[in-house]
């Protein structure tokens, strides 16, 4: 059994230790690289107001913004006043789907207390962050449709446009 060992042994010595058959060489070096800019995505969950009669009372509701941006990169969220005809970031408008003329006031708010209403100008009336975190971040909009309106049944329905403005140069 030795005899036949000691044969395979050399054989895988001598391999190793074949000299390579290229004489000289010439190295060179390269650079690698990569440039990340600012980007942001914004996806935004329906806010629904629910089902009621009349609406002798306030009606609260609560959606989120799930805003995802560069790590660093400073951003500004607004939305929009909606599609109602007439409507302004203080009185956004539900629209009666089959009777345009009939309309539900509503606000969307910054804040739990819906006192900052949310609306559309940079730097005023935005939802700011000087640094995002690089990972998702979630940020509620709170809704109110005010007590008092006494409206025709029906469905009311309303589209708001959230905007992300985001980069290096923002300044919220």
């Amino acid at each position: 059994m030795k005899r036949l060992l000691l044969p395979a042994a050399a054989c895988a010595a001598a391999l190793l230790s074949v000299p390579s058959t290229y004489a000289q060489s010439r190295t060179d070096s390269f650079g690698v690289s990569l440039t990340v800019e600012a980007e942001c995505t914004v996806a935004a969950d329906d806010l629904s107001f629910g089902t009621t009669g009349i609406i002798d009372g306030d009606i609260d509701a609560q959606a989120n913004l799930t805003v995802t941006c560069t790590e660093g990169s400073a951003y500004a969220i607004g939305l929009d006043a909606g599609a109602g005809s007439g409507a302004t970031v203080a009185t956004r408008k539900l629209t009666h789907t089959t009777v345009p003329a009939n309309t539900v006031d509503y606000s969307l708010f910054q804040n739990a207390g819906r006192s900052t209403l949310w609306g559309n100008t940079e730097g005023t009336n935005t939802v700011d962050s000087a640094a995002a975190t690089g990972a998702p971040e979630i940020i509620p909009i709170y809704g109110r449709v005010n007590g008092g309106q006494n409206v025709p049944t029906g469905s009311y329905l309303d589209t708001v446009t959230a905007t992300v403005w985001y980069g290096t140069d923002l300044t919220p």
